[in-house]
């Protein structure tokens, strides 16, 4: 069976166009034995990438489920034009077209790669970070661990590992805590309205002075910050060394505790006082008459 498609133009000469399909039994069925043999040479292939990358631990199970995913969309399209190919279709401007639509989306998928190829670049050159110091990158807190060409990895609290596109990297802030050879301690803390401040500052600064890795310059000093609703807040801000920062603090909390404690000054915490203004009447006998 041969189906003609055709159009002609008038007397004066137009072109005329022949397009044919040629649509027989054989065309058909090579056509259906190249969609079924295809389909199992597909599914074969892609069994054997996935296994071949897990086995040789190049890719996670994920990554590997991806590229086999995209494996087997592309050789089910060239599956397709082959077998529509035995039935006298010009593939050519399928291919055409469909290059042209799969340029179109790398181009947009691109771009945020190449941005964040270039952020890598900038963040790199300007040497913003170290592998190992402690960072704030876009709201997220952390030690940096990698520093990659696409994204920036940083471990948060519980070991749970961050990884940041450099372009987000670049465009939002970054607080870095551990740069200076120096970090300041603003360690807060409460005391009851009945305490005598005058002690508390002088504890708090006592504190402060004796401890071996508080530096003397600058000088500690305490701050009265607020009245809050139930205690006098107050801030102790003194300096230690960027790699004592943590143990240095640790001190101060406990010195605090303990010594405002053995002073007799109370550090109030959350609680509830019910008072009773007014004193409850007696009870007073009712007699009703029937």
């Amino acid at each position: 069976m041969q189906i003609i498609t055709g159009s002609t133009g008038d007397g004066t000469g137009a072109s005329i166009m022949n397009n044919s399909l040629n649509i027989t039994p054989e065309a058909v069925i090579f056509a259906v034995l190249t969609l079924v043999l295809g389909y199992i040479i597909a599914k074969i292939i892609v069994r054997w990438t996935k296994r071949v990358l897990r086995r040789q631990g190049h890719m996670t199970e994920v990554a590997a489920g991806l590229l086999g995913r995209i494996i087997s969309i592309l050789l089910y399209i060239i599956v397709i034009l082959i077998a529509v190919s035995f039935l006298g279709v010009d593939v050519n401007g399928i291919v055409l077209g469909l290059s042209a639509i799969v340029g179109l989306v790398v181009a947009f998928g691109m771009k945020d790669t190449v941005n964040n190829f270039a952020a890598g670049i900038w963040i790199a050159s300007m040497n913003l970070f170290d592998k190992g110091e402690e960072v704030t990158i876009a709201g997220h807190w952390g030690f940096v661990q990698e520093i990659g060409i696409m994204a920036t990895q940083i471990t948060a609290a519980g070991s749970n590992i961050i990884t940041i596109p450099n372009g987000q990297v670049w465009n939002d802030s970054i607080i870095n805590y551990t740069r200076n050879p120096e970090r300041r301690i603003d360690q807060s803390f409460g005391v009851s309205y009945e305490s005598d401040m005058t002690e508390v500052v002088h504890i708090t600064l006592s504190i402060a002075r004796e401890h071996p890795k508080v530096l003397d310059t600058p000088e500690p000093a305490v701050i009265f910050s607020e009245m809050g609703d139930s205690s006098v807040n107050f801030t102790l801000r003194c300096w230690t060394k960027t790699p004592d920062y943590y143990g240095t603090r640790a001190d101060i909390l406990r010195s605090l505790h303990a010594e405002l404690t053995a002073a007799g000054i109370e550090i109030p915490y959350p609680h509830v006082d019910v008072a009773f203004r007014n004193a409850i009447p007696e009870k007073t006998e009712n007699k009703f008459e029937v």
